[in-house]
């Protein structure tokens, strides 16, 4: 069969030839989930932001992600998971998934609850340095696609106020002692607002995202 179906914690997806089936298009960046393993097969995930080359490569920017840029280098692979739950992107930033967010296709970790995925093996790694006072070096990636999936369900999805609050807020957790370092009182006003706007028009696990979010802010920079 040419599109062959796979079941992954009981849900059903659909194999695809292109990027376009998880309604990624050339020359736009998309916020997703990383997942990847080192060689003892330790599972990891983070936030990664992938841009689309074309329908078949794409371009991440490893900066803030040790264990996740430690894995690619080390295998050279990685999965890339389309998910909008807020509470995965939260707890992948903050800390790390515990292991029911997990599932597993062909011996590599994916994320139980996303709308598709697809393997990416890299093709190019090139130093870059990062946004910070140490000039700490960063890697940008360029990989190939492979095995695409698409869930049965996968529509258009559109994302409310509270989860691009919650998004933007990692952005800022992530760079706050580095490209932000100099505006730190003024983006701590406005991860407030953010929150504000997040606690009255958003879901449950929005609102839960943004006060853990707030939480370890203010646990790291002894913030009010």
């Amino acid at each position: 069969m040419n599109n062959p179906d796979l079941l992954l914690n009981e849900r059903k997806y659909k194999k695809s030839e292109n990027l376009e089936s998880l309604n990624m298009f050339k020359g736009q960046l998309y916020e997703t989930i990383v997942t990847t393993q080192d060689s003892s097969f330790n599972k990891n995930a983070a936030p990664i932001g992938v841009i689309c080359k074309d329908s078949k490569h794409i371009v991440i920017y490893l900066n803030n992600c040790k264990n996740t840029q430690n894995n690619i280098i080390e295998n050279g692979e990685l999965i890339v998971n389309i998910t909008k739950d807020p509470l995965t992107f939260t707890y992948s930033t903050i800390g790390n998934l515990k292991e029911e967010y997990f599932d597993e296709y062909n011996g590599f970790p994916v994320l139980k609850d996303n709308l598709g995925f697809f393997k990416a093996n890299v093709i190019k790694i090139r130093e870059t340095k990062r946004e910070n006072d140490a000039n700490d070096i960063g890697h940008v990636v360029t990989c190939k696609i492979e095995d695409i999936y698409a869930r049965e369900c996968n529509g258009i999805i559109p994302l409310n106020r509270a989860m691009n609050a919650v998004i933007e807020s990692l952005v800022y957790y992530c760079r706050f002692d580095g490209k932000y370092k100099d505006k730190q009182k003024e983006i701590w006003a406005h991860m407030k607002e953010l929150n504000r706007v997040c606690q009255k028009v958003g879901n449950k696990k929005e609102k839960e995202s943004m006060k853990i979010i707030m939480k370890k802010m203010k646990e790291n920079y002894s913030l009010e």
